[in-house]
């Protein structure tokens, strides 16, 4: 059992490769947040868990604050590796629920940073170690 990892970085910068490669994971050990609104479920069978961003969305347009979420289930997540994107760079966004959205991924992200054993950070195809307990 491995413990809790989380691997950030911007979008389409080779995050789910680099978790393939380094951990050797295979397609059957992911499970990707669809893009579903109405669905907030997790399959915590897999061992990876993908697109978190899309997952803490879905929490804010519901009104439940993600890291309260990761706190209240943190058995569940203990064992994961979780790619999110870093959506906190740019432009700040127009519409009140993305600026919500991603206040909340920037606070989930801190708590799951704070928590997890090892973080990485992954900028074009290249990994940087963040923490490594």
């Amino acid at each position: 059992m491995i413990a809790l990892i989380l691997i950030f970085g911007g979008a389409y910068n080779g995050k789910l490769s680099f978790v393939k490669e380094k951990f050797n994971i295979t397609e059957d050990d992911i499970y990707t947040i669809n893009d579903e609104l109405n669905s907030i479920d997790i399959d915590f069978t897999k061992s990876v868990i993908n697109k978190f961003h899309k997952f803490i969305y879905k929490l804010s347009l519901k009104g439940i604050d993600a890291t309260e979420y990761m706190i209240k289930n943190k058995e569940l997540f203990k064992d994961k590796i979780i790619i999110c994107d870093d959506i906190s760079q740019g432009i700040v966004p127009l519409k009140k629920e993305d600026r919500m959205w991603r206040e909340n991924t920037g606070k989930c992200l801190q708590y799951i940073s704070k928590t997890s054993k090892t973080v990485y950070r992954v900028f074009c195809g290249i990994a940087t170690v963040l923490k490594d307990e």
